[in-house]
């Protein structure tokens, strides 16, 4: 009975079963080929059907790889097609309205690509349908073309504000100010605590706006191109996910070609992987991280990256002492990493990773929000006993990371970021005032922010460096002797007291990925890499 127990209480180990179970899952499965059984039919059927289904994909073969010379010179549009169908499979109905002739003087040219000449540079509507040519006249037909989108707005907002403590202007918010200032004015002084007060402070101010309603703008596009005389018309049904158009045969291939072009842009995906990183850098890298001797230890180097117009140069760098954003060519984080140890102790704060569409804005987000006291007033009633009840007003603070990324990917594979980091930390501070010789304590929240905004470029596959976001904190280190130290009020001469600087360094380190046919099985692959890894480990 003694085996029996301990064979039901047996438990795998990490690194030997489970290992071989995740390697199984990850790993291709072989696709076994399906065995067909073929149906009985007569032979006298089957010779009848296969033949004419060969004889069919013949012609449709030749016909798209025939090439031919056209010599035409003022040619009856009928004449001109009965030549051309002629000695082919195909037949050729023009309605009794189309006339015209026909120039053209194309050599080694399909039976397709002549058609398609045909329809750019003539007024015609021509409909294929099996082997039969429709020759028709160029007017209005409606078509209904399916667009495959969301139904929904989308908004978001980024802000990152520095104000420098000084009010430069002061003025009074009058009620006959127009919407725009004064919908700016609400703006303003919601961000900074007035109610009916403009105003100005000194600092600087990024605002970034993300607005989408794809299905209005898609609409006014389209009315736009087709326009709206003779009868011209779209309509478009976002909850059927389609765009109904009026329009000349010409006009309705234009748009087909506008809204393929559009769908293809939207629906290009990134993944973006990020690595918030905090160094606490040794003595002799107080002045921030060494990238120059980074780039020394790293294969494809580093170059410095294009913001939004400008392009910092070296020898701009150097002065400095140091970039604010530069670009990894070959994208590999572990040898990153591994080269900031050198500079000082790295700390993972966040690894987040997310997927994002064309265009479309990436929020992450990890930490928590603490309420704190904002305002505290008293209501005061008076009646047959009077009554003071205070009222506190509350509100959230965030303390935590979070990572705002807007894509824009185009058909190379290069991608614009918008990119907006920050890191909070929050915590509540006693603040005292004195008004008419009364002490007031008040708690108030005390915010430590670091935080970037910036529009940068890179290639897929390189890694985007944000850096340069410095952290100085003072601590008091205490020592003493032992036992002599720990006497009250004696013990402070057995005691030093000195004050230790510590510099620390933000960097986000952000690598686009664009969603290629192969991209997921490169993932995967990165996966089951990594699952290795830590199952040797």
């Amino acid at each position: 009975m003694l085996p029996t127990f301990l064979t039901a209480c047996h438990s795998f180990k990490p690194g030997k079963e489970v290992k071989n179970h995740i390697e199984q899952e990850l790993s291709e499965r072989p696709t076994e080929p399906k065995v067909i059984v073929p149906l009985q039919m007569p032979s006298e059927l089957t010779q009848s059907l296969l033949s004419s289904i060969n004889n069919e994909q013949t012609i449709s073969d030749d016909l798209s790889i025939k090439r031919f010379d056209v010599a035409a010179n003022d040619v009856e549009i009928g004449a001109f097609f009965a030549g051309l169908t002629d000695d082919t499979p195909f037949s050729v109905a023009v309605h009794p309205e189309v006339n015209g002739t026909i120039n053209l003087n194309l050599k080694s040219v399909t039976f397709n690509e002549v058609i398609n000449v045909i329809k750019r540079m003539y007024p015609l509507d021509i409909v294929n349908e099996g082997r039969i040519v429709q020759v028709l006249p160029a007017k209005m037909r409606t078509e209904t073309i399916p667009v495959n989108y969301l139904m929904m707005q989308r908004h978001g907002q980024s802000t990152v504000s520095v104000v420098a403590g000084g009010v430069s202007q002061f003025a009074q918010s009058g009620s006959g100010s127009s919407g725009s200032s004064s919908g700016n004015s609400n703006q303003q002084n919601s961000e900074f605590g007035g109610d009916n007060q403009s105003l100005d402070l000194n600092g600087s101010r990024i605002q970034t706006i993300n607005k989408n309603d794809f299905w209005k703008e898609l609409e006014v596009a389209l009315k736009s191109l087709i326009g709206a005389s003779d009868g011209r018309y779209v309509v478009a049904s976002p909850q059927a996910s389609l765009v109904t158009v009026n329009a000349l045969p010409s006009e309705i291939s234009q748009l087909k070609e506008f809204l393929r072009q559009s769908q293809e842009n939207l629906q290009r995906q990134v993944i973006l992987e990020a690595k918030i990183i905090e160094v606490t850098l040794k003595d002799e890298y107080q002045q921030g991280v060494n990238w120059e001797r980074i780039a020394s230890g790293l294969e494809g180097g580093i170059s410095f990256a294009t913001t939004a117009g400008s392009t910092i140069s070296n020898s701009i760098s150097a002065a400095i002492g140091g970039a604010s954003s530069l670009t990894i060519q070959k994208g590999d984080f572990n040898g990153v990493i591994n080269l900031l140890e050198t500079q000082g102790d790295v700390q993972m704060l966040s690894n987040p990773r997310v997927t994002a569409t064309n265009n479309q804005k990436a929020v992450i987000k990890v930490g928590q929000d603490e309420y704190f006291v904002t305002n505290v007033s008293s209501t005061t009633v008076t009646g047959t006993a009077t009554t003071t009840s205070p009222e506190i007003d509350l509100t959230p603070f965030f303390s935590g990371i979070a990572l705002d990324v807007t894509p824009q990917i185009d058909k190379y594979g290069s991608v614009i970021l918008h990119v907006h980091p920050s890191v909070t930390e929050t915590e509540e501070q006693l603040k005292v005032i004195t008004l008419d010789d009364q002490r007031f304590e008040l708690p108030l929240a005390q915010s430590n922010i670091r935080e970037s905004d910036t529009v940068i470029r890179a290639q897929s596959g390189e890694i985007v460096v944000i850096g340069g976001l410095m952290q100085t904190s003072t601590q008091d280190e205490e020592s003493k002797t032992p036992v002599l130290g720990d006497i009250p009020i004696f013990g402070n001469l057995f005691k030093s007291i000195r004050k230790r600087q510590e510099k620390k360094e933000l960097i986000i380190l952000i690598k686009p990925t664009v969603v290629m046919p192969d991209t997921w099985k490169k993932q995967q692959g990165e996966s089951r890499q990594l699952l290795k890894t830590w199952y040797e480990n």
